[in-house]
């Protein structure tokens, strides 16, 4: 899971106190949760929990796709584990007063979708598992508001259409991909069995998937572009991975790549907003099972942008019983940046 370099700069951007700032935050995909968690208070939590929830065995597992399964189970990530397990503070995400934007793409007319004004968990749950529903691999669409809805990065990978229509002025944007690396497609194999998914569904979704790289790589270029130029109006500010970094595939679900993926991603945000290299240091905290987890704590898809200043902004992109509130879990290393 690509989304986990976002998260660890939603982190970066927690753990600066930055959040505020904005008055929209928009995902795509796993940006789609980093700009929940973001939003709740709880953006380094999850920067751990793309190890303990999509390095889970129960998340991934290509055997259950032989047998006509999902071959990555979201469901299980955001219905029991962000909701039972490793909870997301769903009551902060509706309180916070910065509205939460998830795209998707919808099924039947070939388009992006934003999904906001979410009025409860439910509805929030809903929207993150239509925004990172994978076609074919994660299961058929999601059905919300009316709409069949598909991952959002098959219409739009980087949400600043959406985010950009509102009228704002400033929009940061969060990327996973360092500058100058193209988008990869799927394989072959999986690209073949995606398209005649598609194609059954709705055959203008296989056009979309066949231009997702090219657009996705003139969509990066543009935004590289509007950065540099002091007159773009609205103001865009980019932030990506610095050369050399770990780079992951939307499909990785190995701890070790996706801790050191994470760790990348906050580096990256905390030089480009503190204008400093901070030292990363583990630490040990406890989060509570079933309770709130302590914002600020750890370090940080595509996907999830956030809008600064007037009108909004946009951005990029467990194991264990349920115990009573109060109880803990075992010690758990987080990162933390150390200026």
């Amino acid at each position: 899971m690509r989304g986990v370099v976002s998260a660890g700069m939603a982190a970066a951007i927690e753990q600066l106190g930055l959040r505020d700032a904005f008055d929209e935050v928009h995902g795509a995909s796993a940006g789609a949760f980093n700009a929940a968690f973001l939003l709740a208070g709880q953006a380094a939590y999850l920067t751990t929990l793309y190890q303990y929830g999509f390095g889970d065995p129960r998340f991934v597992s290509f055997v259950r796709a032989l047998r006509g399964g999902p071959a990555f189970d979201m469901d299980h990530v955001i219905n029991r584990v962000w909701t039972r397990e490793r909870p997301l503070r769903f009551d902060a995400v509706l309180s916070c007063g910065i509205d939460l934007h998830c795209t998707a793409t919808d099924a039947d007319r070939a388009a992006i979708v934003d999904l906001t004004g979410l009025r409860d968990p439910e509805e929030i749950r809903c929207a993150l598992r239509a925004s990172a529903r994978l076609p074919w691999l994660a299961g058929g669409p999601v059905n919300f508001r009316g709409m069949r809805l598909f991952d959002a990065t098959l219409a739009e990978a980087i949400p600043v259409h959406v985010a950009c229509s509102g009228g704002v002025t400033d929009v940061l944007v969060l990327l996973t991909r360092p500058e100058g690396l193209a988008h990869a497609g799927l394989s072959p194999v999986i690209a073949r069995l995606t398209d005649r998914y598609l194609r059954a569904v709705n055959p203008a979704l296989v056009e979309l998937r066949l231009t997702r790289s090219p657009r996705y790589d003139a969509l990066t270029a543009k935004l590289a572009a509007q950065a540099c130029d002091p007159e773009c109006a609205p103001s865009v500010c980019v932030i990506r991975p610095g050369a050399g970094s770990l780079m992951v595939s939307q499909l990785e679900s190995r701890v070790s790549s996706l801790r050191t993926a994470g760790s990348h991603g906050m580096r990256s945000a905390w030089m480009a907003l503190a204008g400093e290299d901070p030292e990363l240091i583990g630490t040990l905290r406890a989060y509570p099972r079933g309770a709130v987890a302590p914002a600020g704590a750890g370090a940080g898809g595509e996907g999830a942008t956030a809008d600064a200043g007037q009108g909004g902004a946009t951005a990029d992109a467990g194991q264990g019983a349920t115990a009573r509130a109060g109880q803990v879990n075992s010690r758990r290393d987080s990162l933390r940046a150390a200026p």
